[in-house]
């Protein structure tokens, strides 16, 4: 299992960012590697399901997440194709006026029969070192252009 965590300093109040992080619907729009998005809200929680497209593989999954307004998101796996594992969290914080916004999450790739280890040790190479901080930075470009 792979486990990261990596933070960046948001130039935008906690509310802010926090709303862009619960703006599941418009990732699509904004961070690389998410093809598609379906939110559904009800009395359970929210459960969204991604589509992302890693270059070397496409991977889709459903995510149960627990919204706690304005400080963190936690998110645990329901489903995947090839994740057994994906739970993590964003931790907001004001830092005078700005987001501090750490991200973690653990992750452990499913081995499909008849799959070269080296492929599943790729996708998760890409998921966590490589994709990691493009996101961060996509965040912090969409939160501080806003608006």
């Amino acid at each position: 299992m792979a486990s990261v965590s990596s933070e960046v300093l948001v130039g935008v109040p906690v509310e802010r960012f926090y709303d862009l992080v619960r703006d599941y619907d418009r990732y699509p729009e904004f961070v690389p590697t998410v093809k598609a998005c379906r939110v559904r809200r009800g009395a359970g929680g929210t459960e969204v399901d991604y589509e992302l497209d890693l270059g070397i593989k496409t991977i889709a999954y459903t995510l149960r997440l627990e919204e706690e307004p304005p400080r963190r998101v936690r998110w645990s796996l329901v489903k995947s194709d090839w994740m057994k594992v994906s739970n993590g969290s964003w931790e907001l914080s004001d830092e005078g006026g700005k987001t501090r916004a750490v991200y973690s999450v653990d992750i452990q790739i499913r081995k499909p029969p008849l799959v070269p280890q080296s492929l599943v040790d790729r996708v998760t190479d890409e998921l966590t070192r490589v994709q990691l901080p493009r996101m961060l930075e996509a965040f912090r470009k969409r939160a501080e252009h806003q608006g």
